[in-house]
């Protein structure tokens, strides 16, 4: 009990310390300024580093020849080309990187209506698995998270037509006919005829 008493005391004792440092940092002149360009260069490194992160090729194994690295854009193409061969709609989204030593991807793409979910999906990752494991030569592939953004076309087409069928008219129905006007002009057409 003596031994947690003691941390707590020792906890109090620093956050108070850090607590009067800040005071003393923010009541000098010129502190926002000098805090808010610190900020600002720790965010511009942690963003520089993620971009390196980023563009640095993926090791996928090691032979007695060297290192065999493939960079993120021949992946890319890779899944995009397995996706549209299986039937995807738009250009996937995909994003590619390593866990515990792993190759692992998520792809986003849509499907054409009508297929059914399980299916597809299980197509697209077994798919890949086997392209990555021919085409690259990699083992350890981790998880191929699939997600569908949407569907295309129709799902059922229309059996009937959702207009109804025209009418059929013979040739001796008369539809309009000189007896048998809606508006009345007030001129006689017979008589006009008769009057040429």
């Amino acid at each position: 009990m003596n031994n947690i008493d003691a941390y707590m005391k020792t906890a109090v004792e620093w956050i108070n310390a850090a607590t009067e440092l800040l005071k003393t940092a923010w009541a000098q002149p010129n502190a926002p300024e000098m805090l808010g360009g610190a900020l600002l260069a720790f965010l511009i490194l942690v963003a520089i580093r993620k971009f390196r992160k980023f563009r640095r090729p993926i090791k996928l194994f090691d032979n007695r020849a060297g290192v065999v690295e493939v960079s993120h854009k021949a992946l890319d193409e890779l899944v995009q080309s397995v996706c549209y061969s299986l039937g995807a709609l738009n250009r996937p989204d995909v994003k590619i990187y390593t866990h515990r030593g792993r190759l692992c991807m998520n792809v986003s793409l849509k499907l054409e209506s009508g297929q059914k979910l399980t299916d597809a999906t299980s197509e697209v990752q077994s798919a890949l698995t086997s392209a990555f494991r021919e085409h690259l030569g990699v083992e350890k592939l981790g998880r191929i998270d699939v997600r569908v953004t949407g569907f295309k076309g129709l799902i059922y087409k229309p059996t009937t037509k959702f207009l109804p069928p025209a009418p059929d008219y013979r040739d001796d129905d008369v539809i309009l006919s000189d007896d048998n006007t809606l508006f009345n002009t007030g001129e006689d057409p017979k008589k006009d005829s008769q009057d040429k």
